[in-house]
């Protein structure tokens, strides 16, 4: 009976072990000038548990203008969560080395979305995650505003440092 409570606690241990997360692995590193109370690194579920989500939906110009519909909060937000009131820059960098700066008074117009889901699901690497950020837009998005709005566009966030 010892040894069938033993076997039976293994097999346990090693599904356990062996459960997939759901949530993607990568994070995203904060860094500069953050509120004390500020973590340094947020996961995907970090994101989905810091406001209750919301979604938008847009023809994506990144994605042959296919409708989909996006789950997140405003980058207003979290910049109001973790940044110092002193900050006046946000500088994203993507996994491939891409960066932006995106001035304060841009984010605090509330106009950019921070998405780590989207109706198919989180959104992994090899889908623009495992965050974005986008504007939401009603109808297709012409070239001459994507010039003009593409610029914040960022996917594959992998860095969020607040510049003084």
């Amino acid at each position: 009976m010892k040894q069938l409570f033993i076997l039976f606690f293994i097999l346990i241990l090693s599904v356990s072990a062996s459960a997939k997360s759901p949530y993607p692995r990568q994070k995203i590193i904060l860094s500069g000038s953050l509120l004390p109370t500020a973590p340094k690194v947020i996961s995907v579920k970090d994101m989905e548990d810091f406001k209750n989500s919301i979604s938008i939906t847009i023809f994506d110009p990144y994605d042959k203008n296919t409708k989909s519909t996006f789950f997140g909060f405003y980058l207003k937000d979290l910049v109001l969560a973790y940044g110092s009131p002193d900050f006046k820059v946000l500088r994203v960098g993507a996994i491939d080395g891409y960066k932006v700066d995106i001035p304060k008074e841009e984010i605090m117009k509330g106009n950019l979305f921070y998405t780590y889901k989207d109706n198919l699901g989180y959104l992994t690497v090899d889908r623009m995650g495992p965050a974005r950020i986008i504007a939401p837009v009603d109808g297709i998005v012409n070239k001459d505003l994507l010039l003009k709005i593409g610029v914040y566009w960022v996917w594959q966030i992998k860095t969020i440092e607040f510049i003084k």
